[in-house]
């Protein structure tokens, strides 16, 4: 049984299935996605620094990509839930990603485990689905109010 694989699996089904629950207003659309974050992060804590050391990576690229990873999923659920702290962490992913670019453009040894090129197109699918369905519905739809009739009481003048 290869657990990486079921838990990518069960990310991206559960993410997917939260993003369209969240476009139609449904009730568990966020308990939805936070389990398919939740199984993304369990398998990036889990399994990609493991997997990229053995595929030969460096130390300091693996805890960085590791660390970009982890740091971005949870900004994006903070972001997601409203919850306080989304800011600083949609910040701290930023600068994680541009060391993480920096040290690959100036890496000699610039392997990547299949589990981190997984995990990261998992992580990219679910951002790009919230971005796409979710876009422009910040707020729940207002319901139309019924028609009034207009009454005929007008005031009488002398």
């Amino acid at each position: 049984m290869n657990v990486p694989r079921l838990l990518n699996g069960a990310a991206l089904l559960l993410g997917l299935l939260g993003v369209y629950f969240k476009m139609h207003w449904w009730y568990g659309a966020n308990a939805l996605m936070l389990a398919g974050f939740g199984a993304l992060l369990a398998s990036v804590l889990g399994f990609t620094a493991r997997a990229n050391a053995e595929a030969g990576t460096s130390d300091a690229l693996n805890y960085v990509m590791v660390a970009t990873l982890t740091v971005g999923i949870l900004g994006v659920v903070f972001r997601v839930m409203h919850w306080p702290g989304d800011a600083l962490l949609v910040v701290a992913s930023d600068v994680l990603l541009l060391a993480l670019a920096v040290l690959l453009i100036f890496s000699r040894n610039r392997v990547v485990s299949h589990q981190f090129v997984t995990v990261l197109a998992v992580f990219f699918s679910l951002v790009i689905a919230l971005l796409t369905f979710t876009s422009g519905h910040h707020t729940a739809p207002k319901p139309r109010p019924e028609p009034v009739a207009l009454e005929e009481n007008w005031p009488e003048f002398d």
